[in-house]
């Protein structure tokens, strides 16, 4: 954050660069609004991650659920030719799908260089068709088959991109994906149409093409050399093992639900042996028979708790702000929670009181250093829930926030006279003091009033740049979820100013003396508390 137009900056630090469990290395590729990040999970696997924000998902009503759907059935694909899909969900905004990464140069960029030798070109079409096949057995499309979607992993090609197209391709068909295939095809066997078979496909193709299906025109690719290779049937992956999820986006009005995340078994090796693979045909399994099942229990509703019973337990969590409400019949608990442990928290919490609800979570986490500030005045934060007129700070342009927005804020006094302590604890371990500070000590409000922090005099035609107040802020580097905290008490909490800006440790230190320090006959302390994400 940058104080009066003056920078209060430090380096980048890793956790600007977290996606839940993953640890973003760097950007190594991009489609729209699209990103691809190498990446490492929590237990140090190198990934690739592609990430679309979530709110490009939510453009119609569907959008979300045929993300969910497009990446759970290609994390279930086992093909030699086709990385292993790891994970897909949401979290804090973002949508993602993780893949088992890919080495090796792209085909296209090996194609620039000249034709492959003809034995390579029908063996890394073949391998390409077939995997593409595979997954139209499945029910997946790719969406975006070119040759720079494919790479030679030691001697056998692997097409990616299959985790891309759930975020991407949307309305992509097995037409697009056919399409997509002939012109590979074209490419791959350009230089070779010196001999009958391949001048003879590619003359079929150049007039429209004869083939109905990628597993058509794969036969006829595999025909190229005089033996047609068998057709693989690519088994299902059956194990799904929940993770974690997270993340809260509105858009259109629309709340998108948590999601749990997809694991699929464990991963496969991205390159076989070409010689294993043709030897190997995988028979399709008969549908299992139908188990009869017991006709579903009635609604027992004089079994479900009191959603405010659940909130009341949840508000003792000291490091989360989350509410819980009732949407569409079931429980939906969101909010942020500062660290790891506080989710697991809340989230045992709910399975142990929402008996009877179905129910979901919508859980931004924040960094676990928020949890003391949020400790220290969590008696002072239940108590202003309680009230009819609370005490409120809102971020009028928030909560998310990116650089160079002003941060300006409106506080509203409770119903009785208040001081209050404004402060603005960082993601690097500073807290800013933005009331008091050195240009405006009054502090103190009436009953019911309000008043703004941040405004430049004239707000935004202003032209002389002098703050109203003698202090703006700006939203500047570090990154990431960062809080803010206001505290109303019926004096000054310090009888003599703090430094505007100091190590938050130091801050809460001499919090803890002053509220511990309060007289006894003095009205309880109040305190509201929101997170603000920043971002470039």
């Amino acid at each position: 954050m940058r104080r009066g137009g003056t920078a209060t900056e430090s380096a980048t630090t890793e956790k600007e660069r977290r996606l839940g469990r993953y640890r973003l290395l760097d950007l190594i590729g991009r489609d729209g609004d699209a990103r691809l990040h190498r990446a490492l999970d929590a237990n140090g696997q190198t990934v690739e991650l592609w990430t679309v924000p979530l709110a490009r998902l939510c453009a119609d009503a569907a959008g979300v659920e045929r993300f969910r759907q497009m990446a759970t059935a290609a994390a279930r694909l086992s093909h030699p030719a086709i990385p292993a899909i790891l994970a897909s969900g949401e979290h804090a905004g973002t949508a993602f799908v993780a893949t088992l990464p890919v080495e090796g140069r792209t085909l296209g960029a090996r194609l620039d260089d000249g034709p492959l030798p003809w034995d390579e070109a029908v063996a890394t079409l073949d391998r390409a068709l077939d995997a593409q096949s595979a997954a139209h057995r499945a029910g997946v499309v790719h969406g975006a088959l070119t040759a720079d979607t494919i790479r030679h992993s030691g001697s056998a090609a692997v097409v990616g991109g299959f985790g891309r197209a759930a975020l991407t391709a949307a309305r992509a068909d097995r037409k697009d994906d056919l399409e997509a295939a002939a012109r590979l095809t074209e490419r791959v066997l350009a230089g070779h149409e010196d001999r009958p078979a391949v001048a003879a496909l590619l003359t079929n193709l150049r007039d429209g093409g004869s083939f109905p299906d990628v597993a058509s025109l794969h036969i006829a690719v595999s025909g190229l050399t005089g033996a047609l290779r068998p057709r693989a049937v690519a088994p299902v992956r059956s194990t799904r093992w929940p993770l974690w999820a997270g993340g809260v986006v509105l858009a259109g009005g629309v709340v998108a639900a948590v999601t749990i995340l997809n694991w699929p078994s464990p991963p496969r090796t991205v390159a076989e042996s070409p010689a294993a693979e043709s030897a190997a045909v995988a028979l399709p399994m008969p549908p299992p028979a139908a188990t009869p099942s017991a006709p579903p229990s009635p609604p027992a509703a004089s079994r479900q708790p009191p959603v405010a019973e659940i909130a009341q337990a949840l508000r003792t969590i000291p490091c989360a702000l989350v509410t819980v409400e009732k949407t569409g019949g079931r429980l939906l608990v969101s909010g942020t929670v500062a660290g790891e442990r506080a989710e697991t928290e809340v989230r045992e919490t709910v399975e142990a009181l929402a008996a009877g609800w179905d129910h979901g979570f919508d859980l931004a986490n924040a960094d676990a250093q928020f949890c003391a500030p949020l400790g220290s005045v969590a008696t002072a934060l239940d108590a202003n829930r309680g009230l009819a007129e609370p005490l409120t700070a809102s971020v009028l342009e928030g909560p998310d926030l990116s650089a160079g927005n002003p941060l300006v804020l409106e506080i509203r006094a409770p119903a009785r006279p208040v001081q209050v302590q404004v402060d603005y604890f960082t993601i690097d371990g500073s807290v800013v003091h933005l009331l008091p500070n050195p240009s405006d000590s009054g502090a103190a409000l009436a009953a019911g009033a309000s008043r703004r922090l941040g405004e430049k005099a004239g707000g935004d035609k202003a032209t002389d740049g002098k703050p109203q107040s003698g202090r703006y802020w700006t939203i500047g580097p570090p990154f990431g979820t960062e809080m803010l905290l206001t505290i109303a008490t019926a004096a000054p909490l310090f009888p003599t100013p703090r430094p505007e800006q100091e190590p938050a440790a130091d801050y809460l230190a001499a919090l803890a003396d002053a509220l511990a320090t309060m007289p006894d006959d003095a009205p309880a302390p109040l305190a509201d508390a929101q997170f603000i994400a920043t971002g470039p």
